[in-house]
């Protein structure tokens, strides 16, 4: 739907989903994640069902995170993403991520949703969480040292260092190298296995997931991040295209 800037297309059994907001680089609204959704939820049924997924974007970026314009400060924008990711990891087909350029935050976290990547010459992967006075919800952070690995989350989470596209390959993270074209072709070769078998083994690799809950201290440190004074400063000072100046309050 043009209004939520997704495309979608079939490619004899791949269901290619094409994020097509590139003047905004892909930035995430609530409506965006809802249409994603829908999409990946519905494309195992049907008369042409999907074997796989594949999720690309147009324009330089992936995906530049959430639209902090309104989008991440929106009441249902936390709800909506969640869900997506969840529609994600919940579907019984494989999906691809195809990362031809940044993927920045949501943008990261909808690869880390993904069940495997392929990553071109100028992909990376950061989540600015910290920069930005945000706090990630318990799926974020144990799906990044699940597929990362802890020390790399720990350099991305908190010393602010990105992923490139050879570190994601070196890792694991990404499954190959190659462009759009490839990744389709990667992609049919993923939907050419055996339906059931893929099925299984998704929700086996995924079992956990879902039970991925904050602690008692951990909750309230995120409620307290969101509400906080520090929060509100990043907000404006990205409005102001200034450096924000925390205060720990």
């Amino acid at each position: 739907m043009s209004e939520q800037a997704i495309n979608v297309e079939q490619h004899g059994a791949v269901l290619v989903l094409t994020l097509a907001q590139p003047e905004k680089r892909n930035a995430l609204s609530a409506a965006m994640c809802q249409e994603i959704g829908r999409v990946i939820t519905e494309a195992a049924s049907g008369a042409d069902a999907a074997r796989a997924v594949l999720i690309k974007a147009e324009g330089p970026a992936f995906c530049a995170g959430a639209d902090l314009g309104g989008g991440v400060y929106g009441d249902d924008f936390h709800t909506s993403l969640h869900a997506m990711l969840h529609a994600i990891l919940d579907s019984p087909l494989p999906v691809i991520a195809s990362v031809q350029g940044p993927a920045v935050g949501a943008g990261t976290q909808l690869s880390l949703a993904c069940d495997l990547r392929v990553v071109g010459e100028r992909a990376w992967f950061g989540v600015p969480a910290a920069q930005l006075g945000f706090a990630l919800d318990a799926w974020t952070l144990n799906r990044s040292k699940d597929l990362l690995g802890g020390a790399v989350a720990r350099n991305v989470l908190l010393g602010m260092q990105r992923v490139s596209a050879d570190q994601a390959l070196a890792l694991g993270f990404a499954a190959t190298a190659g462009d759009d074209a490839a990744a389709l072709e990667y992609a049919q070769q993923v939907a050419a296995q055996a339906p059931l078998a893929l099925k299984q083994l998704k929700s086996v690799l995924n079992a956990h997931d879902g039970s991925y809950q904050l602690d008692e201290k951990g909750q309230a440190l995120y409620a307290q991040c969101w509400a906080s004074e520090d929060a509100k400063e990043a907000r404006q000072a990205r409005a102001e295209k200034r450096q924000p100046v925390f205060q720990g309050k």
